[in-house]
């Protein structure tokens, strides 16, 4: 669920990806692509936290990104797989 369209399509409000790379504007780019992560985690992960993971700690921070975004698709977003169920 990391690609811009995938969150676009489950409500995020994340503008043209051609944005990125203008010099500046890229920063409010990837400020509305926090945001995104915030709406698709239903607020587990914030904008603010997920920006300075990714300005902050960026190859790290983008596998924290990446794991929040997994679980919340596997928390039940609409369009998700379920969760398989193990026998124990």
């Amino acid at each position: 669920m990391a690609t811009k369209s995938e969150m676009v399509e489950a409500g995020a409000d994340i503008p043209t990806a051609w944005l990125m790379i203008v010099p500046f504007v890229n920063i409010y780019w990837l400020w509305k692509w926090c945001g995104g992560i915030e709406h698709i985690t239903r607020e587990k992960m914030t904008a603010p936290v997920a920006f300075l993971l990714h300005v902050m700690l960026p190859l790290i921070g983008m596998a924290i990104l990446q794991d929040t975004m997994n679980k919340a698709v596997m928390r039940g977003l609409p369009g998700a797989l379920p969760q398989a169920r193990i026998a124990g």
